[in-house]
């Protein structure tokens, strides 16, 4: 069982003493499958329940190996990047300040994708269903659906993540206020406790998806947390923090990075195999046991888990010297999530009526990097030295640009890891 064995930490090994090695690596490779996995929907021959798109295409199956493969870790990714660096934070900052901080680079945002990013997806996702003959054109004037579209359209789209994380922020600090000073409290105990800690969350996490599989084999849009949805992810936020509480250094992480990459292989093919079944029966109408259900969604947690241990392991075991691109990548990551979603629902409009014969997979490929390519240079020419971008909290300056601002000879970063400052100041 050492592969699960995290060992306690004294507080004083626990205290972050330096930057995490391959997290801008990370976020920027976790942008980028966000969008390859949104570049897959209308491809998909075993679409998303509940997911409404702009247009449906061709299908094929290896984009469904593709889609599904990215779904089940994903998001779970961002949250444990989340958890890991707030624990980071909370160690340098007051609570109160760390809130703050967080509703300042999460709800700014938000707002911004709010008034201006969805509504352009409305619009667009509009024409499309005129397009595909859903709707009739008047609704392109009133923008009123009947159920079931109605039901599935309106929400915080691909946006939920930052409502959803700065409420963890909240929930956190509530706790840490609520924990001060009470060594013997429920959540100090646990929280020196990492094994039981990581069982309650893995059972929680199963008890969710079984009662609810929508959540990852699904979509669940609205404007307020789902609550299954908000459990569910709350659990691999409630991970990245107490990993960073065990494991500040990745020291066991890395360790184990190998035997997790395995590990997850494995646990994702079972679970796509096992996913794609559930959802071919659902399409058939044909009932799914519970023993079934129980199946998936433990094959679920495991592979996500997995997974996300074993990218974050391995980052942190190889990425020693972060490149110049990948910190630009990672800085532009943030502003890529936000706009990435209404270009491709244009590029796939475009491409099914210029392209109507094409492979899914090339017209895969080049909606993902077009729309890829579009947000880097809006950010490069709109967003990263503009009063947007400082607003928005996406400004950026490159080693060369600091060193001509200041004047000042400065060194090629060895970082090991990342800077811890601009972590906070980026993660979401």
């Amino acid at each position: 069982m050492n592969v699960i064995r995290l060992q306690n930490v004294d507080s004083s090994a626990a205290k972050p003493t330096g930057s995490i090695a391959g997290f801008d690596l990370l976020r920027a490779g976790a942008a980028l499958a966000v969008v390859l996995l949104h570049a897959c929907v209308p491809y998909l021959r075993h679409p998303m329940p509940g997911l409404i798109w702009a247009v449906t295409d061709t299908k094929s199956n290896l984009v469904d190996v593709i889609f599904w493969g990215i779904e089940i870790f994903i998001m779970p990714l961002f949250l444990v990047i989340a958890g890991f660096l707030l624990w980071r934070s909370a160690q340098r900052s007051s609570l109160t300040r760390l809130v703050r901080t967080r509703a300042k680079r999460l709800l700014i945002p938000l707002a911004f994708g709010v008034l201006v990013i969805l509504p352009i997806d409305l619009y667009l996702w509009t024409v499309g269903l005129v397009s595909e003959g859903i709707v009739p054109i008047a609704k392109l004037k009133s923008l009123k659906f009947d159920s079931p579209i109605a039901d599935h359209i309106w929400g915080l789209s691909h946006l939920w993540f930052l409502l959803y994380v700065f409420l963890y922020v909240v929930v956190t600090a509530l706790l840490l206020r609520l924990s001060t000073g009470r060594s013997e409290t429920t959540f100090a105990r646990l929280a020196a406790r990492p094994l039981v800690g990581i069982g309650m969350l893995a059972t929680i996490a199963i008890v969710t998806l079984v009662a609810a599989p929508e959540v990852v084999w699904g979509f669940q849009h609205a404007f307020l947390p789902v609550p299954s949805k908000w459990i569910y992810s709350g659990v691999f936020f409630a991970g990245g923090y107490l990993l960073a509480m065990h494991d500040g250094q990745l020291r066991w992480t890395t360790r184990v990075a190998p035997r997790m990459c395995a590990l997850a292989g494995m646990l994702l093919c079972m679970s796509l195999t096992i996913g794609v079944w559930t959802l071919d029966r659902q399409t058939s109408g044909q009932p799914i046991r519970l023993s079934a259900n129980v199946l998936l969604s433990i094959l679920t947690v495991a592979a996500a888990s997995t997974t996300v241990l074993g990218l974050v392991g391995a980052c942190a075991r190889n990425v020693r010297r972060v490149p110049g691109v990948i910190r630009y990548l990672a800085a532009a990551s943030f502003w890529i999530y936000l706009v990435h979603h209404p270009l491709l629902g244009l590029l796939h409009l475009d491409l099914k009526w210029a392209w109507p014969d094409t492979s899914p997979l090339v017209k895969l490929a080049v909606s993902f990097a077009v729309s890829t390519l579009v947000s880097l240079l809006l950010y490069e020419t709109a967003v990263r030295r503009t009063a947007v971008g400082r607003l928005l909290g996406f400004a950026y300056q490159s080693d060369s640009e600091k060193l001509a601002s200041t004047g000042e000879k400065q060194d090629t970063p060895t970082i090991p890891h990342p800077a811890i400052d601009s972590e906070e100041r980026r993660a979401a």
